[in-house]
């Protein structure tokens, strides 16, 4: 609805001068206007706020990065900083840092700029359980994307995997489809229908947006229908197309398929047999013929086991998730390669001699990575770091130039100087540090092995490795001006690059002195060509967050009216439904009446007012609208919470009057009390409800729920300690004692024969009852009970 407000493709202007042929062709299909800024690169007009304004590429990334970065803090409810962002793999280093730039704006810390090759490969071997230990697995990837085609050839082992290759065509992608059939309905419809799309951005973007559609028709049926409403000049077009014929019209572009899977299979020094499997991604390698072509070159049919437009982000997560402490993930490591060559180039110490380079960084190099080289110079000098060999017209040759100085040698001769090239995990080249070293003073020495570790420990400290990355430190040491280029002879006295040795260890035990190495930093001043200076990025910072808070405004106020709009329907339905008992007929007309009036309002002077005015206007609605709700909410909930007191008084009552064991420990005045509350609360229930009974539903009520809660609450609060008392604990009862033993009898005296005859049977039964007592006392004693419970029986 708004071509030419609307940005696409920024990823095709980032980093690229105005006057770079390939952007002026894909100048030439988008909708909004581009121009060439002060520094030669492409300015974006757009209406912001209502006047026009300008924007860089890397500006309108950054909006980009950070609508992304809400949407993560949107679903993750937090706060998000670090990411990993997938980048073409044939983005230059101006390009890589642009993207950097963006993250900056936008308030985003990458961990790491992934080649999209990579990414894919990452998120298709890291869930593999299968992989070899020994042999390598060779997978080649084929992304055809919107605007680009990257091919990649990747060796896996297990729990690792290996870059052999990288091969691309920034300019093959499904747009070029999606042209070729706008190209050819455009001119089809300028000879029937008599009208030029071209001259209407609009048309332009709807008949783009049908070819699209037509081409994703093509892909899976033989032909395909095309029917746009009123295009232009309010005609509507009719076309038909087969597939055979759309082949014919993208024959350039499909031509052009084979070039980059060639290459790749080059430059990992592969034949097509040794390739297992081949992976096609990305949305335009749907294509039917594209996949035709692919099957052919290879020998075997493509697979789809990953998703098509989702691999490089998931490859990016794991990456990133990889690099961050806060997650655990599986061991893999990635072994990526730079694709292109990297090179330092300087002038000697002798005006006229010509500028001498060697290469750094060769194709294919380990990322990241540190070299060190030597120089000796006698004053300030500059070295440029450059592209060499990429066969890429569109790369720019130079990359940056450092100024390594000044310095002072202490001997007036030449200084020998260290410095450190850094190639770092973004895909960046710099020049890190410089340093000047110096034999100072000779002090002697016990041994040999203490001369080795000083020696060893000076090289080291030149390159330290970097543990961090877990990569290794490389140091260039050149041999000859055959394996370093322009490199002059020790004889001239302009060696640019030292050969470094190690002495061997002998037998013998005392080294009669060494030289100790002073070490002095020099400084290095950087200029990259083409990059945003420290002090217009911070402006951009700036000038990105004004924009967001203008944002967060724009969309708060959006709400507001929104609100507005949205209370003024509700309510009016509303008065005619639900709320038509609960207002006077008066009030009804008149709130309606100015419901109509807030409607009108906001359709003509109220289309563009501030966010203070929308509220104000939302608040006035309600000062009306409130206490109709309000009746209708009271009468809504009244029953509920009317039925809950009653079930309250009722229960504490029946509690109270009940004769239930586990209540008879609470006293009678107690339970009085309850009884005499839950009928003070019942009255009050009672006299309330005939009130409010007698009353219609549109006056204010007077028996409120919040009333009624309240009231429940404080009978609850009087009434549930008293009858949820717990009973008092039982006395203890002592056990019984074990009685005392009896006492010996003594013997009887001597009786008369007449008594010994009267008395024969009463003697006989205490004789009897006696000895059953002993009895009974030597049971006692003999056959003791094995508890106290026995013992109390």
């Amino acid at each position: 609805m708004n071509p030419k407000n609307s940005i696409s493709q920024i990823k095709r202007l980032l980093g690229r001068k105005f006057s770079d042929h390939e952007l002026q062709s894909d100048l030439a299909s988008f909708p909004f206007r581009v121009t060439e800024g002060p520094d030669g690169f492409p300015l974006v007009h757009v209406r912001f706020l209502g006047e026009e304004r300008t924007f860089t590429p890397t500006q309108l990334l950054a909006m980009v990065l950070s609508n992304l970065k809400g949407i993560a803090e949107g679903n993750l409810k937090a706060a998000v900083v670090d990411c990993c962002i997938g980048i073409p793999v044939y983005f230059s280093d101006l390009q890589r840092r642009a993207v950097l730039d963006a993250a900056t704006i936008a308030g985003l810390r990458p961990l790491r700029l992934f080649h999209e090759t990579t990414a894919t490969a990452l998120a298709y071997g890291i869930y593999k359980t299968d992989l070899p230990e020994h042999d390598q697995l060779n997978v080649a990837f084929v992304d055809v994307g919107h605007g680009s085609m990257q091919v990649s050839i990747v060796g896996y082992r297990k729990g690792q995997l290996k870059m052999l290759s990288h091969a691309y065509d920034r300019s093959l992608g499904g747009r070029d489809f999606d042209e070729a059939l706008f190209k050819h309905f455009a001119a089809k419809f300028k000879e029937e229908y008599k009208i030029d799309v071209y001259q209407n951005a609009r048309a332009c973007l709807r008949l783009r947006v049908a070819c699209e559609k037509l081409k994703k028709v093509l892909s899976a049926n033989p032909e395909a229908p095309l029917n746009i409403e009123c295009l232009m000049d309010e005609k509507d077009v009719r076309g038909f197309i087969k597939r055979e014929e759309s082949e014919q019209i993208s024959a350039p572009v499909l031509e052009r398929v084979k070039g980059p899977l060639e290459k790749a299979l080059a430059e990992a020094g592969l034949t097509t047999e040794s390739v297992h499997f081949v992976e096609v991604v990305g949305s335009g390698s749907r294509v039917p013929a594209i996949i035709k072509i692919i099957t052919e070159f290879f020998g075997k049919e493509p697979r789809r086991t990953m998703n098509a437009s989702e691999c490089v982000a998931r490859g990016c997560a794991l990456q990133c998730a990889i690099l961050s402490p806060t997650f655990k993930v599986r061991e893999f490591q990635v072994n990526d390669g730079f694709p292109f060559s990297i090179a330092l180039s300087w002038k000697s110490d002798s005006q006229n001699s010509a500028p001498q380079h060697t290469v750094v960084f060769p194709k294919g190099n380990a990322i990241p990575s540190v070299k060190a080289l030597t120089f000796y110079r006698s004053s300030t000098f500059e070295v440029d770091v450059l592209y060499i060999d990429t066969g890429d017209s569109q790369i720019p040759q130079k990359i940056s130039t450092y100024t390594i100085g000044p310095f002072q040698p202490s001997k007036g001769e030449k200084a020998k100087l260290k410095v450190k090239v850094r190639l770092n995990i973004h895909g960046i080249v710099t020049i890190d540090s410089a340093m000047m070293l110096e034999e100072d003073v000779e002090v002697l020495v016990s041994s040999v092995n203490e001369a080795l570790k000083d020696a060893t420990k000076m090289d080291t400290d030149d390159a330290p490795s970097d543990p961090s990355s877990g990569t290794d430190v490389n140091m260039l040491e050149p041999k000859s001006a055959d394996t370093t280029k322009g490199a002059t002879t020790a004889e001239n006295g302009a060696q640019d690059l030292e050969e470094k040795s190690v002495p061997m260890e002998t037998d013998a035990k005392v080294e009669p002195s060494k030289k100790k190495v002073k070490k002095t930093d020099v400084p290095v001043h950087e200029l990259v060509y083409g990059a945003l200076p420290a002090a217009e990025l911070e402006k951009a910072v700036e000038k990105e967050y004004e924009m967001a808070l203008q944002d967060r405004v724009m969309e708060e106020t959006k709400e507001k009216k929104n609100a507005v709009e949205a209370y003024v329907y509700d309510m009016r339905n509303k008065l005619y439904d639900k709320y038509n008992d609960f207002v006077t007929p008066e009030e009804k007309e008149g709130l309606i009446a100015r419901l109509q009036e807030v409607e009108d309002w906001l359709y003509e002077d109220g289309e563009d007012e501030t966010k203070g005015v929308y509220i104000a206007k939302l608040e006035e609605l309600k000062k009306i609208g409130d206490p109709i709700e309000a009746r209708y909410k009271e009468w809504t909930e009244r029953g509920s919470a009317v039925d809950q007191l009653v079930y309250c008084i009722n229960s504490f009552r029946e509690a109270a009057l009940s004769n239930d064991q586990k209540f008879e420990h609470i006293d009678i005045s107690e339970k009085q009390k309850v009884i005499n509350e839950c009928s003070e609360a019942e009255n009050w229930l009672r006299e309330r409800k005939q009130q409010q009974d007698a009353l219609p539903k549109f006056a204010n009520p007077v028996l409120l729920v919040s009333d009624v809660k309240k009231k429940a609450e404080t009978l609850d609060r009087f009434c549930k300690p008293i009858m949820t008392k717990p009973k008092p604990a039982p006395k203890p009862q002592t056990p019984p004692q074990t009685p005392p033993p009896q006492p010996e009898t003594q013997a009887p005296e001597p009786q008369t024969p007449e008594q010994q005859q009267n008395g024969a049977g009463a003697t006989g039964e205490l004789a009897s009852e006696g000895g059953a007592q002993e009895a009974s006392g030597e049971q006692m004693d003999t056959d003791k009970p094995e508890n106290s419970a026995e013992a109390s029986a």
